[in-house]
């Protein structure tokens, strides 16, 4: 069993006082963290089980130097010396507990990283870019990370001073506040909302990780409990699909143009399968076509066919795709109309890109693909309404097609990649509101 206590230790100084150090002791090994603080052994009682600084009746109150994690000096009474003591004792056993819990197999290396870093993740805005790159960037989800990203902006915006600012600071009468500040500025409830989910998805991570305790959690949980409440928004979904009718404008349009062009293709192939992601696209390679032999259930006769596998980076579920005309057209047209890089079967990736700067440059070249889907929407003439799309439209619209065709959500789950039946239900559900105007709208004057 790990044990935590706090102790006098180092070389004297000349004046006469040591340094307070943390002993952890765990499995017959001693290891010592630094507590910033150095004291004489007339003022620190070592204790059995704990250290503090000597206060109480009779005691007169004294003043000790600390070192702080950013380097300054700070003078404590002794009595506040001892609460700083106690706190940094329990950070110890948070980071302690967090390793129980999770079952990670831990060493002091690691233990002297978290318990040095600790303060600095009790800051929201470092926190929160944190997650930001660890939960979307590192996982390809750019337009989430820019979302999230956009809402550190507003309320950096409204607290210049957010960077200084701990979860401690981030209360309901500061996000209630920040909202009242938005309303002034004028800014849609929809805007508000969707900043707000980013806060709260922050929150909730920082509990997750044990960063915080779940009682400083500021957001309503739907009763009236006098937190923050998110207002409720119904999205608008007209800019993440298209209709069959518009698809098919796109499949048969012509451009001049070789960058619209080489978008409209890379458009048309995520589409035709099941609507892969930018990142999942760029990284296809010849190793992942195969042959295999398939046996048609009316005929019995077997043929051999080319299949496309990939693993999806989002869910790291294994996707086989049987290579179609539709798919087989794409990539010749690719092979006869670009230059491929490598052994790359998409004209995405150009040049050879380190591993750790490889999500960077997708980025950028997502940005301008969809800027340039943007302008085929506009050229081939679809409704405003239709051309604020990106390439997530592709996967969407894939979704919608096999709806409106009739088929099961079943079979749409299951070309979708869905864990289960219930996400695909939430999924198409997003778009029934616009959807149900669209057929229900009915113009007497016109």
């Amino acid at each position: 069993m790990t044990k935590i206590r706090t102790i006098l230790k180092s070389a004297i100084r000349q004046d006469g006082k040591q340094q307070v150090l943390l002993l952890l002791s765990d499995r017959g090994t001693r290891s010592y963290f630094t507590t910033g603080f150095f004291a004489s052994a007339q003022e620190f009682d070592e204790g059995k089980d704990v250290g503090r600084f000597i206060q109480g009746r009779g005691v007169r109150s004294f003043n000790v130097e600390r070192k702080e994690e950013d380097g300054s000096s700070k003078t404590y009474t002794n009595k506040e010396a001892n609460d700083k003591l106690a706190e940094l004792e329990n950070r110890a056993k948070e980071i302690l507990k967090r390793y129980n819990d999770n079952h990670i197999d831990w060493g002091f290396d690691q233990f002297r990283s978290d318990f040095v870093n600790a303060p600095k993740r009790q800051l929201f805005y470092v926190f929160a870019q944190e997650t930001i790159e660890r939960e979307y960037r590192s996982r390809g989800h750019y337009g989430k990370a820019d979302i999230a990203d956009g809402a550190l902006t507003s309320l950096k915006e409204y607290d210049p001073q957010l960077e200084k600012r701990s979860f401690h600071d981030v209360t309901i009468g500061y996000l209630n506040d920040y909202v009242a500040h938005c309303k002034e500025k004028k800014q849609a409830d929809g805007t508000i909302s969707i900043r707000l989910r980013e806060i709260r998805h922050i929150f909730n991570i920082a509990i997750r990780d044990k960063v915080i305790a779940a009682d400083m959690y500021p957001f309503s949980s739907g009763k009236e409990d006098g937190k923050v409440r998110i207002p409720k928004t119904e999205m608008n979904k007209t800019d993440q699909y298209l209709p069959l009718e518009s698809m098919k404008k796109i499949a048969q349009a012509k451009f001049g143009n070789a960058v619209l062009e080489r978008t409209r293709h890379l458009f048309l192939f995520s589409y035709y399968c099941r609507g892969i992601n930018w990142r999942d696209m760029a990284l296809l390679t010849k190793d992942n076509l195969y042959q295999a032999t398939v046996t048609d259930n009316t005929t019995k006769n077997s043929k051999q066919v080319t299949m496309l596998q990939y693993k999806r980076s989002k869910t790291q579920g294994e996707f086989d795709i049987l290579v179609t005309p539709n798919i087989r057209r794409e990539l010749d047209w690719f092979k006869e109309n670009t230059v491929l890089f490598g052994d790359y079967l998409l004209p995405i990736i150009s040049l050879s890109v380190e591993p750790e700067k490889l999500n960077d440059y997708l980025h950028q070249i997502r940005k301008r693909f969809n800027h340039s889907l943007k302008d085929i929407a506009k050229q081939v003439g679809l409704p405003e309404s239709q051309q604020n799309i990106s390439i997530y439209s592709a996967r969407h619209s894939f979704a919608m097609t096999l709806q409106d065709k009739g088929k099961s959500v079943e079979i749409i789950s299951q070309a979708l990649g869905h864990q289960s039946v219930e996400t695909t239900k939430h999924y198409l559900a997003k778009f029934s509101t616009t959807k149900m105007a669209e057929e229900t709208d009915i113009d007497l004057m016109g």
